[in-house]
């Protein structure tokens, strides 16, 4: 699979896209009044404690408090840690570190107590950031966990042998307290890349605690990386053949962490300067623009729709002008598998997270409903964010769960409509006219002349046949009315003032 980088800046917003064979899976978005808060380290003070949900607030120093459950809660990195406490409910020392499940969260924490917690999940709709006290620091090859000796491998890699080769180098080269995770990208690499990355992170935990210790919270104490370093940390690996740039300073940057890290893929990194924009060179601009469209056509002529709800995410699947060349049961198998890439290729383009749904087309053959359960594993399988689903059911329909750490990308693009709540919908022509209606139907003492401003639709509808619905209403309440087009009012907004001023309804 060939696998390209895009960097695209501008004075307004950042913008990465990861493209596989072609076609853009992933696109990642930073503004200069929206940046990521995945990964940043703060001292946090303990706003209130919440018993009946094992939960507590903690600020961070931003307008929402961020939620911490107690899941999350790690004692040993109470900046304020009541060592008895933890050893009455744990029985174990508290030097040690790891998860520790069953205390009750009023017992660890007190309102007032300063602690430090890094950001897991970001701010989505009107909830704060998520959370937790256990710490660790991403790098391109491992993960650092302080006050720990664990080590863990990728479980990307199945291989024991590798996992046990790479666990005891990783425990030969690191520290004492302090334990490091691999990541996939790093199931490749040299003794030496790791010392190098073990060097440059635990340097930057120095810093941190260092920082943690000074002046008092809340405050922001580590930033995770831009959004430049952090696509090349996380996404470039040998699969990617080429990364293009079209801003220097943003180049630089790149070679810079390449030079540190990964010195011999530099080479794969071009400053690109071109007149022809860099997004609109490999059609990435097409594809951005058809994001927050509700309907994806499949190249077999059948079509998926995309709709969320509160509690999930509904994908149906249609056949479209795929009409067919044999039988039925053929074609609704082609347009199902042909749904399958892409309706995996839309979640992680659109960041969709939470539950999903999807109704494929119903299938009779046992092996082809097999084919698809396999395809969707499959397809799955290449998502870097985790995801796990289930089986078809009798009715054609698979439940996916796909982790969301941030909003998605139609959150991040799009506000909700004000006319219609967010429903997507609003009131048509003939049901504002029986708003009209009503309205003049409670409004006492009715002047003899009003101006009905409302939206060109709804007045090309009340002036249909002659102006039949406009002397209709003229008729049954016994003023005249002249109907003004007013462009700024939304389809479902009116409002009547009285010839000449007069009193003002709007509605």
């Amino acid at each position: 699979m060939e696998k390209k980088i895009l960097f695209n800046a501008s004075s307004t917003e950042k913008r990465a896209a990861l493209l596989e064979n072609g076609k853009v899976v992933e696109v990642v978005v930073e503004r200069p009044d929206y940046f990521r808060l995945v990964g940043n380290i703060y001292r946090g003070k303990v706003v209130s404690i919440l018993p009946g949900i094992q939960a507590a607030f903690i600020d961070i120093g931003m307008e929402k408090c961020a939620f911490l459950h107690a899941s999350d809660v790690d004692p040993s990195l109470l900046l304020e840690a009541d060592d008895v406490l933890m050893e009455r409910y744990t029985g174990q020392d508290p030097s040690k570190r790891g998860r520790v499940p069953k205390i009750p969260i009023e017992k660890v924490l007190k309102t007032g107590q300063e602690i430090l917690v890094q950001v897991q999940k970001e701010p989505i709709s009107s909830k704060g950031p998520k959370v937790t006290t256990q710490i660790s620091l991403a790098g391109r090859f491992l993960v650092l966990v302080p006050d720990t000796d664990f080590i863990g491998v990728s479980k990307k890699t199945h291989d024991s042998q590798k996992r046990a080769r790479l666990k005891k180098l990783i425990a030969q080269i690191k520290p004492p307290g302090v334990g490091f995770i691999v990541r996939t990208i790093g199931l490749k690499v040299s003794e030496n890349e790791f010392v190098g990355e073990i060097h440059i992170l635990l340097d930057a935990w120095r810093k941190t605690q260092e920082e943690a210790l000074s002046g008092s919270g809340p405050k922001l104490i580590h930033r995770e990386l831009g959004i430049t370093t952090r696509v090349i940390r996380d996404l470039f690996s040998e699969e990617v053949t080429e990364v293009y740039v079209d801003e220097e300073n943003d180049y630089k940057e790149v070679m810079s962490y390449l030079q540190a890290l990964s010195p011999a893929l530099r080479d794969r990194v071009v400053l690109y300067q071109e007149k022809v924009p860099l997004f609109d060179k490999f059609n990435v601009e097409k594809d951005l623009e058809r994001l927050l469209k509700r309907k994806v056509w499949l190249k077999s002529g059948g079509y998926i729709l995309i709709d969320r709800t509160e509690a999930l995410v509904a994908i149906d699947v249609n056949t479209g002008r795929n009409v067919g060349k044999s039988n039925l049961e053929e074609t609704i198998f082609k347009t199902n598998m042909d749904a399958v890439g892409e309706i995996c290729r839309q979640l992680r383009l659109r960041d969709i997270g939470g539950l999903i749904v999807i109704d494929f087309i119903d299938m009779q053959r046992t092996d082809n409903l097999k084919k698809i359960e396999n395809g969707m594993k499959k397809a799955l399988a290449a998502d870097p964010t985790v995801t796990s689903g289930t089986g078809l059911s009798k009715f054609c329909l698979m439940e996916i769960t796909r982790k969301r750490v941030r909003p998605e990308l139609q959150e991040f693009f799009s506000d909700v409509c004000h006319a219609c709540g967010g429903l997507g919908w609003v009131f048509s022509p003939e049901t504002v006219t029986a708003r009209i209606d009503r309205t003049l139907r409670r409004t006492e003492k009715l002047p003899k002349m009003l101006t009905l401003s409302v939206h060109p639709a709804v007045a090309a509808y009340l002036h249909r046949d002659g102006d039949v619905l406009k002397s209709t209403l003229e008729n049954e309440h016994k003023c005249q009315l002249s109907i003004i087009e007013d462009e700024e009012l939304d389809q479902d907004e009116y409002s009547f003032a009285e010839i000449p001023g007069g009193n003002s309804m709007r509605d």
